[in-house]
């Protein structure tokens, strides 16, 4: 595959990722995604929740990518585990979420998990790389509240003076027809 970046590396060359997904076939190919075609530096693998962080214990990583499905420790509860710092695993790390049955509860346990990204399965080289890019090069403060821990669910794209202006014009109610 051609270098399509500049001579200087990758920003995802240096990523440690580990991937948690009760399928051996679903690991096998996100590995060879983040290895051949995203570049990633290292990929660890584990097959459920409880051998993810026996991993995270040995090998801290960059970013983790966590299946819905797992058992007995999904991910969406091990994502909540880590942000609420129950684990010994940085609670800042970025989490991408996964399912081959998205469903709205999920999606929404996801995000209010602490999850920085959710997609559906099955995943592209495409599609993984542009999330993975997002969270190297526009990374999301983090919130801290009573009920939350975790990356800002809000994507900022307008700028203050925009939203601003926004904000102080009087709303225009329109009718359905």
């Amino acid at each position: 595959m051609p270098n399509i970046y500049s001579d200087e590396e990758e920003p995802s060359a240096r990523l440690f990722v580990l991937v948690a997904d009760s399928s051996a076939q679903m690991r096998k190919i996100i590995h060879n995604i983040l290895m051949h075609s995203i570049g990633v530096a290292r990929v660890f693998d584990a097959a459920d929740g409880e051998r993810a962080l026996d991993v995270l214990s040995d090998s801290p990583c960059d970013l983790l990518i966590l299946d819905v499905e797992m058992r007995p420790l999904g991910g969406i509860e091990l994502a909540r585990r880590i942000r609420n710092n129950e684990e010994k695993v940085d609670p800042f790390v970025p989490i991408i979420i996964t399912s081959s049955t998205p469903a709205i509860k999920d999606v929404a346990g996801a995000r209010d998990a602490g999850g920085t990204e959710y997609l559906a399965k099955p995943l592209s080289a495409k599609i993984l790389n542009l999330r993975i890019q997002s969270l190297i090069n526009k990374p999301r403060p983090f919130v801290k509240s009573e009920s939350f821990f975790g990356p800002d669910r809000r994507r900022h794209t307008l700028d203050d003076n925009l939203n601003d202006e926004r904000r102080s014009q009087e709303p225009e109610i329109i009718e359905p027809s």
